[in-house]
């Protein structure tokens, strides 16, 4: 029985590796107790795999992955933020996250009066926090990726983020770029202040990653540390290993004892922003 066997195991955001748009496959080393474990054992580790990075950083990517899974080109990326009147006190999440609640709210209550598909969304806050010197920390402001459905605007969610004497703050949307790594941009913008509290929100009905089980097989120790040096920017070597899908970038890491864990992050052609078919409406002129 060999002493380390070297796992590839996918985390594919989509329906299946055929249609998925976006794909990260994980290869590291296992020991034969992993290797023979239950497909029940090796679906559970990878699930535990998929919520972390190193460090700090434990959910940061099933939250891209989530993403992923659930929005493409075409959708949108909204932010809003405060003005002073608006700004709810440091320290006052309640007043923030209900302000996010009623944006919701309304923004359904407009898909129904108009006939429109209410969209999937998932949303991230990050807090006016009040630190033990008593100084404020931050601007409550909220940040969303929201689904593109058929008559849904980006003029329409920003409309929306107002009450009844009108706009609340300043607000943005615009299409998601799923080309250089925006989705990841958004989950590090809000993680990057360790000061400031924040929170996911999501909407019901989101498909999760999958892991499918993993294969122990296909990658010899002498075959990954030549992929994860020689050809860790090889666009071409890597695009033969998973067809379908065009490379995003390489992570590479060896640990204190010397093993290597790469991890490679890939899109589906079709799936780019620059491929056609991509969906646009007009801004209102205003």
């Amino acid at each position: 029985m060999k002493s380390i066997y070297y796992r590839e195991q996918k985390h594919i955001c989509g329906k299946s590796y055929a249609t998925a748009p976006y794909m990260e496959v994980d290869l590291y080393p296992v020991t034969p107790k992993q290797h023979k474990a239950s497909r029940r054992a090796k679906r559970k580790e990878a699930s535990t795999l998929a919520q972390q990075t190193y460090n700090d950083n434990r959910a940061k990517r099933y939250h891209v992955q989530l993403v992923n899974a659930n929005f493409g080109k075409g959708d949108f990326s909204w932010t809003g933020t405060y003005d002073d009147d608006h700004h709810p006190e440091p320290g006052d999440t309640a007043k923030a996250d209900r302000d996010l609640t009623n944006y919701i709210k309304r923004l359904y209550r407009w898909c129904d009066k108009n006939g429109v598909q209410r969209p999937k969304w998932v949303a991230a806050t990050e807090y006016c926090t009040v630190q033990e010197d008593g100084t404020a920390c931050g601007r409550h402001h909220h940040h969303a990726i929201i689904q593109h459905t058929d008559g849904l605007t980006r003029d329409v969610l920003e409309q929306l983020w107002a009450d009844k004497a009108g706009q609340i703050g300043f607000t943005r949307c615009e299409y998601l770029d799923v080309d250089h790594g925006s989705v990841e941009s958004l989950v590090r913008y809000i993680s990057k202040n360790k000061r400031c509290a924040r929170s996911w929100r999501q909407s019901r009905g989101l498909e999760k990653p999958k892991t499918p089980p993993p294969n122990d097989t296909k990658w010899s120790r002498k075959k990954l540390d030549e992929a994860s040096t020689l050809y860790i920017d090889d666009v071409a070597y890597w695009e033969r290993k998973y067809p379908g899908y065009t490379l995003n970038r390489v992570e590479t890491r060896v640990s204190n004892a010397g093993w290597r864990h790469t991890t490679v992050i890939m899109r589906r052609a079709e799936c780019r922003n620059d491929a056609p078919g991509r969906k646009v409406t007009p801004r209102m002129n205003r």
